[in-house]
C-alpha cells in the first residue's frame, strides 16, 4: 500500500516534518512525494544548533530517492529558514539529505555501493539512470567525507610511488599506507614538491609517527623524505624490488655488450639468454636449468655478473643492520677487483644508497602492497578508459582504495 504513512516510515520521517501527498506520474514512470512542517515547530540553527521559530521559506527543491516499483521516486518539500540571534536567517538541515545534495541519502549510499560494484562512473550511471555528473559528484561528497572522518589515525609505515594517469607523460604521486594497504592521498604530477605536499597533509602527529617510508631510489623523493618529516633522512627505506631492478639491467648490459664480442667471432652462446640472467636461482625454469649451468661454468663476464647480482640479492636475509652493512661491504670490495663497466657503476649507486638499502633489516617494508593497489588502479583506469585530469584519477584512487567510510550518516 502506498500511501503517506508508509511513506512516512519508509523515509523515518518525524516530527514536526509529514508528508502532504503522492503524485504518480505513469507517463514519466515517475514518483513525487510532497514533504512538509508544523507551522509552529522550531529548528536548530546548522551552525550553532540554537533552537529558533520559522522565519520563512525557501523556494521548492526536489532530491532524487530509491526507485520504487521501477519508478523514479522524487521527494518534494519547501525548506523552513530561522533567524537565529547569532547567525541571522539560515535555512534549516533535511533529515532525508545532505547539505548541497540534490540525492536523498539513501539514493546517494546506493549510488556509492553501485559504483563500487561496478568500478566504472559509466555502468553505473546506466543502472541507475543518472548523469554523469549526478555520479560524479556523489563520489566526490563521499571522498570529502571519508577524509574527513579518517582521523588522526598513526600510520608508521608509508611507501611513495608514481602512477601514470595520462598519456604523454602524464604522472601522479601517491602516497599508501602499508600498514592498512590502502591510498593516502594522491598529489599531482612526479616532483618533490608532490610529495613535501602530501607529507604536509598529514597531521603533525601522523608525521612524527612515521617510522619509514619504502620508495625507489629517484632522489627528489628521498629529499622530500628527508625535509618534510622528522629526522626523515633516517626514515628513508629503498625498495628491493627497484634495487634488484637495477641490478637487472646492469646484468642485460654486460650481457649485451658481451654478445656482441662473442657473435663477431662467431660464437653465439649468449643467444636467446637475455631472460635466464634476470631469473633467481632458485627460479630458473627445469628445462632451461642444465643449459644455464653450462653457462655459469662457462669464462664469462656475463655469469660474473650474474654470480654478483645473486649475491647482493642476499642482503635483504640479513638479520641486523650491521650483517647486511658488512654484507653489502664485501660485495663492493668483491665487484671493485672483479667487474668493471655497467656493474661497476651499479655498485658506485649501491654505496651511495647503502644506508637506505641496508635499513631493510631494521624495517622490512616493501612496496608489494603499493603495487596490489596499482593493480587495481590500472584495473579502474581499463574500464574507465583513462581519466583525463588529475583531479578525477584522484577522487577514483581514493573511492576505490582509500579505505574511507563512505556512506552517509544514516
Amino acid at each position: 500500500m502506498t500511501d503517506a504513512h508508509t511513506f512516512q516510515t519508509l523515509l523515518k520521517l518525524a516530527e514536526p516534518w509529514f508528508i502532504t501527498g503522492i503524485d504518480l506520474d505513469s507517463a514519466q514512470e515517475a514518483m513525487h512525494v510532497h514533504i512538509d512542517f508544523r507551522r509552529d515547530a522550531r529548528f536548530a540553527c546548522p551552525d550553532c544548533g540554537a533552537q529558533a521559530e520559522v522565519y520563512d521559506r525557501a523556494d521548492e527543491r526536489v532530491w532524487r530517492h530509491l526507485d520504487l516499483w521501477q519508478c523514479k521516486t522524487w521527494l518534494h518539500c519547501r525548506l523552513p529558514r530561522i533567524r537565529c540571534g547569532a547567525h541571522g536567517v539560515r535555512q534549516v538541515r533535511t533529515p532525508w539529505a545532505e547539505p548541497g545534495s540534490r540525492l536523498s541519502q539513501a539514493f546517494e549510499a546506493k549510488v556509492i555501493e553501485t559504483v563500487l560494484a561496478c568500478q566504472t562512473v559509466k555502468a553505473a550511471c546506466r543502472l541507475l539512470r543518472l548523469k554523469w555528473d549526478r555520479v560524479n559528484a556523489v563520489m566526490k561528497r563521499a571522498v570529502t567525507r571519508g577524509l574527513k572522518r579518517r582521523g588522526d589515525e598513526a600510520m608508521p609505515y608509508l611507501a611513495v610511488d608514481e602512477k601514470a594517469i595520462a598519456k604523454r607523460q602524464r604522472y601522479a604521486t601517491v602516497l599508501y599506507d602499508l600498514t592498512r594497504g590502502v591510498v593516502v592521498e594522491v598529489a599531482d604530477e612526479r616532483r618533490k614538491a608532490s610529495l613535501e605536499g602530501l607529507f604536509a597533509g598529514l597531521t603533525p602527529a601522523q608525521r612524527a609517527g612515521v617510522k619509514a617510508v619504502c620508495m625507489d631510489m629517484w632522489e627528489p623523493f628521498a629529499r622530500a623524505t628527508a625535509t618534510a618529516l622528522p629526522d626523515g633522512e633516517r626514515k628513508i627505506v629503498h625498495d628491493r624490488f627497484h634495487v634488484m631492478q637495477h641490478a637487472n639491467k646492469a646484468v642485460n648490459a654486460v650481457r649485451i655488450k658481451e654478445a656482441r664480442a662473442l657473435a663477431k667471432a662467431g660464437d653465439d652462446r649468449l643467444k636467446g639468454s637475455r631472460q635466464l640472467w634476470l631469473y633467481g636461482q632458485e627460479n630458473v625454469p627445469d628445462k632451461r636449468r642444465a643449459d644455464f649451468q653450462a653457462l655459469l661454468r662457462a669464462d664469462l663476464e656475463t655469469s660474473r655478473a650474474w654470480a654478483a647480482k645473486e649475491t647482493l640479492r642476499r642482503t635483504w636475509q640479513q638479520p641486523t643492520v650491521e650483517a647486511a652493512r658488512a654484507h653489502v661491504t664485501a660485495w663492493l670490495k668483491h665487484v671493485a677487483d672483479s667487474l668493471q663497466g655497467p656493474m661497476h657503476a651499479f655498485s658506485l649507486l649501491v654505496w651511495e644508497k647503502l644506508e637506505p638499502i641496508i635499513r631493510y633489516c631494521a624495517h622490512p617494508i616493501t612496496t608489494g602492497k603499493a603495487e596490489g593497489i596499482n593493480s587495481k588502479l590500472m584495473a579502474i583506469q581499463r574500464s574507465a578508459r583513462g581519466y583525463r585530469s588529475h583531479a578525477s584519477f584522484r577522487i577514483a584512487a581514493l573511492f576505490h582504495c582509500g579505505g574511507l567510510s563512505l556512506y552517509p550518516a544514516a
